[in-house]
């Protein structure tokens, strides 16, 4: 049963992702809720699948598609209320389109989707986790900014470790670990 726990938690992160997507247009007290307990899972699931030696090409999809999802849901709220300047939807579009890229050239090269999943991108996980929590306190413009960076940063970090990589990892700690 253990073996099936780390997939369990990434199908409760999309679950909630979903449930705040469909059913939330503003930063409630339920909406606080329900992300924090789903992002919360994104630490667990990848700490169990090590932990009882149970990574999975699945679990890796899961995974990504969970990461994906409940990003997503505190941008949703923010697009909805118009507090995203347009120059920041674009970045983003762009920075998505080059995690796409990557996922493409994976797919081309090793006949299977590989996301590495670098520090970087788990630095990138914790700020978007803060996300909705950080803009009650901090200017919108100014954290969104921050985020879109950082966001920036680990798609162009993505395409070049994919670029780079000889086999598909599922787990490479950044773009200057692509030969070890």
């Amino acid at each position: 049963m253990k073996k099936y726990i780390p997939n369990i938690l990434s199908c409760l992160r999309i679950f909630g992702a979903l449930i705040l997507i469909l059913f939330f247009n503003d930063f409630s007290v339920a909406f606080l809720v329900i992300y924090a307990l789903s992002a919360s899972t994104d630490a667990l699931d990848g700490y169990f699948a090590r932990k009882f030696d149970v990574c999975s090409v699945l679990g890796v999809a899961l995974d990504t598609i969970g990461d994906a999802l409940i990003g997503f849901a505190p941008i949703k709220i923010l697009i909805v209320q118009k507090a995203v300047s347009q120059w920041l939807v674009v970045w983003a579009l762009i920075s998505v389109a080059m995690f796409f890229a990557s996922a493409v050239i994976s797919l081309v090269k090793f006949k299977k989707f590989s996301f590495p999943h670098t520090y970087f991108d788990k630095l990138l996980g914790v700020v978007t986790a803060l996300l909705p929590f950080a803009v009650q306190i901090i200017e919108t413009d100014t954290y969104l900014t921050f985020f879109a960076i950082m966001f920036f940063i680990a798609a162009v970090e993505s395409l070049v470790i994919e670029i780079r990589l000889k086999e598909a990892k599922p787990f490479v700690a950044s773009v200057f670990h692509t030969d070890k």
